[in-house]
Order: C-alpha cells, then sequence, then structure tokens
C-alpha cells in the first residue's frame, strides 16, 4: 500500500501545480501577443523580405510625382492623382486649348442650375496669352458682402487649367487676381511621366513652379497595381489642416479609443489581427502606424494599414496633415470587397517598401 501524501507535500504540489499555471499563462500571453512585425529601434521599422513576386514587381521601378513629392514605385504601378488644390480647386481639361471661350460657358451653365440668381458681371483676357478671367456673384447675398468668384482658364500645351476663389474678409479680389496671375505665369504643361526639377507642385498634366509655400496646398495621389488589381495605395497631404483639440490626437490613440468603443480585445478578438502598431519615421515625419488584418472565415480576408503625421499648420516640409492608407481586398473603389491577394509578410514588406520612398521633391 502507498504511504499517504502529507499535508506539507500536498502543499507544495498545489504550489507547483499554480506556478506552472502561471508560467503556461504567461507564457500563451506572450505568444499571442507576440509582435512578428516589431521595430529596431523608435521609429525604425525591422525589414520583411519580399516574396518572389513582389521582387519582381519590384524589378523595374519609376519616379512619379503629386504635389510637393515623390514615390518610387513599379513600372506597372498607375498613379491614380486626387485632390489637387493650390488654394482652391484645379481643374484639368485635357486637350481643352483653344477650347477656353466652351469652358466659361459650361462653367456659367453649371453655376446656373446650381444657383439660379448667380450673376457673372465680366469677361477678360487673363495674366497668359489665351487665358481667360471669369468674373461673378453667386447670389445677391454675397454681392451685397463682396463676396466675389475670380476663375481663370488658363492654356498651358495642350491643356486648360481652371481654378480661382472668392474674395472675402481675408483678401479682395484684386489680390485674388494677382495671386492666380502669379500662379499662371508659373504653370506649364507636363507629361505626367515626368519629375520635374526645382521647387513646386506637380498636378495632373501640369506643373507649378512655386517655392514659398504661400499657398494652402491639399494633394492626394493613389496607387493601383495591375498584377495585384485588390491592392490599394494612397497618400492625403493637407498643409493647412488644424492641429489643435481632436486633430492633434495621434492614429494610435484614436485606434485603441475606437478598439474599446467597439469591445475589440486583442489578442482574442478572432475577426481582427494588430501586425504592428507603433511609430514609424517617414521622409522626417515621427508618424504612427496601425497595422490591421481583418479575418475571414477561411483565413486572412484583408489587410487595412494606416499612416499619419501630424505636423505644424502651414509648414511646407512638415504639414498639418500626412494620411497614408494601404488596403487589401478592394475591389471596384470598395473595400472588403473580395479576398486579399498577399500574405500577411507581403503586405508588410510592400507597405515599408512603398513608405520608404516617399520623399519631399526638391
Amino acid at each position: 500500500m502507498t504511504s499517504p501524501i502529507s499535508k506539507s507535500e500536498s502543499k507544495k504540489r498545489l504550489i507547483f501545480t499554480a506556478l506552472a499555471g502561471v508560467v503556461a499563462a504567461a507564457g500563451l500571453y506572450l505568444f499571442l501577443h507576440h509582435q512578428a512585425y516589431s521595430y529596431e529601434d523608435t521609429g525604425v521599422p525591422t525589414q520583411t523580405e519580399m516574396s518572389p513576386r513582389l521582387k519582381k514587381l519590384f524589378a523595374r521601378t519609376k519616379a512619379v510625382c503629386f504635389g510637393r513629392y515623390v514615390l518610387e514605385v513599379p513600372e506597372e504601378a498607375q498613379l491614380i492623382l486626387g485632390n489637387q488644390e493650390m488654394p482652391a480647386e484645379i481643374v484639368t481639361h485635357q486637350n481643352a486649348a483653344g477650347k477656353e471661350k466652351d469652358l466659361v460657358d459650361a462653367f456659367r451653365k453649371e453655376t446656373l442650375m446650381k444657383r439660379e440668381n448667380a450673376e457673372f458681371t465680366s469677361l477678360s483676357a487673363g495674366p497668359v496669352p489665351n487665358s481667360l478671367l471669369l468674373r461673378y456673384f453667386g447670389s445677391p447675398y454675397l454681392k451685397s458682402v463682396g463676396g466675389e468668384g475670380i476663375i481663370n482658364f488658363v492654356p498651358a500645351g495642350t491643356h486648360v487649367f481652371e481654378f480661382g476663389w472668392g474674395s472675402g474678409d481675408e483678401e479682395s479680389a484684386d489680390q485674388i487676381i494677382r495671386k492666380s496671375a502669379d500662379i499662371a505665369r508659373s504653370l506649364r504643361a507636363r507629361d505626367n511621366e515626368e519629375v520635374p526639377a526645382g521647387p513646386g507642385v506637380c498636378i495632373d498634366l501640369g506643373f507649378i513652379a512655386e517655392a514659398t509655400g504661400q499657398f494652402q496646398e491639399i494633394f492626394s495621389a493613389g496607387l493601383h497595381f495591375p498584377s495585384l488589381p485588390d491592392v490599394s495605395f494612397s497618400v492625403m497631404s493637407n498643409k493647412n489642416a488644424r492641429t489643435d483639440g481632436p486633430n492633434g490626437v495621434g492614429i494610435i490613440a484614436r485606434h485603441e479609443a475606437a478598439m474599446r468603443d467597439q469591445g475589440v480585445v486583442f489578442p482574442t478578438d478572432s475577426d481582427l489581427a494588430r501586425l504592428r502598431i507603433g511609430k514609424h519615421i517617414v521622409n522626417g515625419w515621427n508618424g504612427e502606424e496601425v497595422l490591421l488584418r481583418h479575418n475571414g472565415k477561411d483565413g486572412v480576408m484583408i489587410h487595412e494599414f494606416m499612416w499619419e503625421a501630424i505636423g505644424k499648420t502651414g509648414d511646407l516640409r512638415h504639414p498639418a496633415a500626412v494620411d497614408i492608407n494601404l488596403d487589401t481586398g478592394v475591389a471596384a473603389n470598395t473595400k472588403y470587397a473580395t479576398k486579399g491577394s498577399l500574405t500577411d509578410d507581403e503586405a508588410v514588406a510592400l507597405w515599408d517598401k512603398l513608405l520608404s520612398s516617399l520623399r519631399f521633391r526638391d
């Protein structure tokens, strides 16, 4: 017969079992919380090896520009230009040179459809040959307070560029006419494959030489990869955005607050995983990133990567807001539309490759 276990020995076994449980739980916690894509140093992510198909994708590259920035991208990548505002929207009319008057008539018609009381006061020669300058009031009220609209139609090369903005307390109509004339004289046509030298902004089929940064600037662009049709990469920069109050809260703090509000607990929530979260310096900008994987029933569904830097309002080299996103599983410009085609390693490697190539174009 086996001798009975003493109370002392029984106590020791209980303690040992408890300690083993704690160690196992700690190990499980560390395993589940392990961040496979971490940082070598503050703001410097570890490098992830590119897969053979990504190496093939980047075997031949080209530079593309938008606003004041340039990106090194695969040769197959298609640049899709979005916002181009300096200081207001600039519209590119491709191959419309010689049709400036038709564009003025179209602008008048569209404006009157929206504002039937609009009053057009003058149409005159603009600041450069064959350009036109249109002046109008959008409503009787705007006329009473001096809110005059000034729109330029400026030919450059084979294209026409339409831009202008309205007078008010901050700027008189004469000031706007002088400033828009400076823009018109600094504007030239370019092929979108050209990356100009010297300070200025790249717009769709054009370039504006400008070194002062005196205007508000909002520029955005996206990339489409024919061999990776579900992958979307986009950048937006807003120089004069506000950075006070909620606008000054970083993306990590906002993400964590959103997760708390939605009751998401990492890493136990099976629908969502964080691949990497932390500081990530890009182009000298002290940004933050959140790299998420949304899990589908059959494994990885899509990736949602976000990077953001909060700069200083009005600072040309450190804009108030720069936002960069990479998404997989995109179809017909709709997120979460299809299963992502990239593995975690591929998504992270592509993200780091593109971010590291973004720079301020001098």
